[in-house]
């Protein structure tokens, strides 16, 4: 969640001269609503591993590791291109030329 509001908050650094519709607050949106059901399903599978420990039934699951690390390299992708596009706009301050 954090990501998200790094991303709406590169809009600060553009230049407020010309008002310009970008994508940034719709990256930062989706790193939000990940970073939420991120801790929605982080609590909900803690306490099935919880039950399953004290029943003695406790098996690891991979899906849900493959699962955030799939979200949050895909996320991190995004991240570089907006970087990146930002940097190529003429109206941007995140690389000077």
């Amino acid at each position: 969640m954090g990501f998200g509001v790094l991303i709406v908050r590169f809009r600060v650094v553009q230049i407020p001269i010309q008002h310009r519709h970008g994508t940034g607050w719709k990256l930062g949106l989706v790193f939000s609503l990940v970073g939420l059901a991120t801790v929605l399903i982080s609590t909900k599978q803690y306490f099935i591993v919880r039950r399953q420990i004290d029943e003695n039934t406790y098996e690891p699951s991979d899906g849900l590791i493959f699962l955030f690390s799939l979200a949050v390299g895909l996320l991190g992708m995004g991240v570089i291109f907006f970087i990146f596009a930002a940097a190529v706009s003429s109206r941007s301050f995140v690389i000077p030329n």
